[in-house]
């Protein structure tokens, strides 16, 4: 009589079986450990107890069960057994995979499974189905074993797509500069720019910037042989030494280049940069001063030319393209050397099942040994004191911990390590804090490009980073970041798309595209081109909001300490337990269902804290909108619930359901937009925002202007 196997989850089906599931897991009590006898009835009630039957003719029988617990997003299998008589035909297997489509389903992350190192067939059957082993660990006193920590990666759907191999290059030279430097970068500047350092000009402290930066090695500065030679024929000094030439000779020179090569490049520049003059042979003297000073730029390899000539700052793409010299406005450049800080001291905190603090070098180095990750070949001629290292712990110890070398020169990248132990049920909310930290910390002052160690043993940590937007290098073993650090506009597109190139080698649209766009078009440094959609490409540039025409937004009310704790906007409250929703990337927003109009997926969410309470009445940050999701007041996803800061949702509303919204790249505001701007704005209405309400594309333009202003 042919038999018929199938799974069972729900109580009423497995309760009549509960005594074969038990016995079964007492005779295996060597290998599966000891459960008292209502653990078996409360994980069956709970839904954690997946039993598979057999029936034959009219009788059905115990087969086997896969018994799991665990926290989201993280499952933890903790029995699996099979009736010997079932053995070897693939049922542990498919118990096995019944849980990974369950958790795939249901939005968790991995399966862990804690699994004695001398029972080599049940570690064969996890390392067959895909378990990586992490790492030993001791277990108990008694039996003095060593267990083997192995952990599963579920393919689950990411709330944002992660850019695929379809949608990028093979080789992946994505977030390389677009000319890379060997050491400190090499800069040749024009004579105006020297003049700004000793006149007192308007860019004069600009110009002092940058000549800084070359004294702490951030950069090389150098002249060009023109540019002594201009400064002879404009000389008053005739007869006696001349200080200001005196002084610009004890600025370091470009290597002197082959005749020939200057001598055919000439024209060509020329034509490139004065198209006009050059074709009606009028240049000026000026002009051809110009054209010397980049001919020997472009001749000495250098990576860049400052210089504040709109001429010249014009002729930049078709320069960078066909030379790859980069041109560059010496605001623009002292913009960009203001880089992180390096006298990092993080203050203890605390959250309700957290400490963050500064771990010593010594815990340090025992964390890394004891995960087995390998980080010296990463850190090169480094060491552990040259990085800023955060740690966040829990009573039994450290649960992960982020080292970060900031970029000391202007196109190199700052250097990431993240190592979290993976089986914690708390992995991806540690990871997820510490990477975004290390985000955040990066780019607070200007826009930057971090490399991350990526290590094999590390899937949690791995698939966070890719949501926050890190790329993977092919043949590299790091992951790849650039973070803008500021909302992006029309009017900062052009600089925007500049800095994703010298950081990057990210080239894209010259025009400022409408959010309207399925996709646009950009290439990679190594030319290879290919289409990506405005999402995905804010995603990669996170944190940043791209407040594009076509895009609008919605304003939402929010009181003074549920914005502290949600968005991080009042120092006041830092002296406080931090909340478990500032650990995330993703947060949740409650509202009522009366507002599910104006919450639209992908659109801008701008946050207006209440004038109650002590509040600012004012918009403090926005953020972009993830998902949008009805569910009931009494049985809110857990998923959802640990991004929010509202414990008891019901309080919001009379009805039975809430509004959740789960959003992402939040800014806080420099300066934030009170309700006066607002209305001058004209997205006020006469109830003040004390309900969610649409603005249009040009309101958030307005209030992304207002908010950074300085920017």
């Amino acid at each position: 009589m042919t038999s018929k196997f199938f799974i069972r989850r729900d109580f009423a089906d497995i309760e009549p079986f509960l005594d074969a599931v038990r016995a079964q897991a007492d005779s295996e009590r060597e290998a599966l450990g000891f459960l008292p006898e209502p653990a078996y009835a409360e994980h069956a009630r709970q839904r954690k107890l997946i039993l598979l039957l057999t029936k034959v003719g009219k009788v059905t029988s115990y087969t086997g069960h896969l018994l799991f617990g665990g926290i989201f997003p993280h499952l933890r299998v903790r029995q699996i057994c099979i009736a010997p008589k079932y053995r070897r035909q693939g049922h542990a297997t498919t118990l096995l995979r019944a849980l990974i489509s369950q958790g795939e389903k249901e939005g968790y992350l991995s399966i862990t499974a804690n699994v004695a190192a001398d029972l080599t067939a049940a570690n064969s059957f996890y390392e067959t189905n895909g378990f990586l082993s992490l790492r030993l660990k001791s277990g108990g006193l008694t039996r003095n074993r060593k267990i083997n920590v192995r952990v599963l990666e579920l393919e689950t759907p990411s709330l944002i797509p992660l850019m695929t191999a379809r949608q990028q290059p093979s080789s992946i030279q994505v977030l390389l500069p677009a000319k890379p430097s060997h050491g400190v970068p090499l800069y040749a500047i024009d004579l105006n720019v020297f003049f700004d350092l000793i006149r007192t000009r308007a860019r004069t402290e600009k110009a002092g910037a940058i000549f800084e930066a070359a004294m702490r090695h951030q950069i090389r500065l150098a002249t060009s042989q023109e540019f002594v030679r201009e400064l002879q024929r404009t000389s008053n000094y005739k007869n006696i030494d001349d200080p200001v030439l005196s002084l610009a000779k004890r600025i370091p020179s470009l290597p002197k280049q082959d005749e020939g090569t200057i001598e055919k490049l000439l024209p060509v520049i020329a034509k490139t940069v004065f198209p006009e003059r050059f074709a009606n042979k009028r240049l000026k003297t000026t002009d051809n001063s110009d054209v010397a000073h980049l001919v020997h730029a472009i001749a000495a390899g250098a990576s860049g030319y400052i210089t504040s000539d709109a001429k010249v700052l014009s002729a930049r793409d078709a320069l960078m393209a066909e030379y790859g010299l980069d041109i560059i406005g010496l605001s623009e450049f002292a913009d960009l050397i203001d880089l992180p800080a390096d006298d990092f001291v993080e203050p203890e905190k605390h959250a309700k099942h957290f400490r963050i603090s500064q771990p010593a070098i010594d815990e340090t180095r025992s964390f890394f040994n004891e995960e087995s990750a390998s980080i010296d070949g990463f850190m090169g001629e480094a060491n552990l004191h040259d990085y800023q290292r955060l740690s966040v712990s829990d009573d039994d110890g450290i649960i992960g911990i982020s080292l970060l070398k900031p970029a000391r020169a202007l196109d190199a990248p700052s250097q990431s390590i993240v190592s979290v132990r993976q089986e914690h049920p708390f992995a991806s909310t540690v990871a997820d804090f510490l990477i975004s930290e290390q985000i955040r910390s990066c780019s607070r002052k200007r826009a930057c490009r971090i490399s991350m160690l990526d290590f094999p043993s590390q899937p949690i940590t791995r698939r966070i980073a890719l949501s926050q937007g890190y790329q993977i290098a092919s043949g590299a073993g790091a992951l790849a970041k650039i973070a803008l650090g500021y909302p992006v506009t029309d009017k900062n597109w052009p600089r925007s798309r500049l800095l994703a190139e010298r950081l990057a080698g990210l080239k894209l649209p010259k025009t400022c595209p409408s959010y309207d766009k399925t996709e646009i078009k950009i290439a990679t440094s190594n030319l290879k081109s290919f289409q990506i959609n405005l999402f995905d490409l804010e995603t990669i540039l996170s944190p940043t909001l791209f407040a594009f025409s076509k895009r609008g937004g919605v304003i939402v009310p929010i009181a003074r300490t549920f914005a502290a704790d949600l968005l991080g906007t009042d120092d006041q409250f830092s002296f406080l337990d931090l909340p478990e929703a500032q650990f995330l990337s993703r947060r949740t927003y409650f509202n009522t269902i009366r507002a599910s109009r104006a919450m639209i997926r992908g659109s801008a969410i701008a946050f207006y804290e209440s004038s109650k309470g002590g509040g600012r009445g004012a918009i403090v940050a926005i953020a972009r909108i993830l998902d949008v999701t009805s569910t009931p007041v009494d049985c809110v996803p857990e998923a959802l619930q640990r991004g929010a800061v509202v414990e008891t949702p019901g309080t919001l509303t009379k009805s039975e359901r809430v509004l959740a919204t789960t959003f992402d790249n939040l800014l806080v505001l420099r300066n934030p937009v009170h309700l006066k701007t607002l209305r001058k704005i004209g997205c006020a209405t006469g109830a003040n925002f004390v309900s969610a309400t649409r603005i249009s594309p040009s309101h958030l333009k307005a209030i992304v202007a207002a908010g950074w202003s300085n920017e």
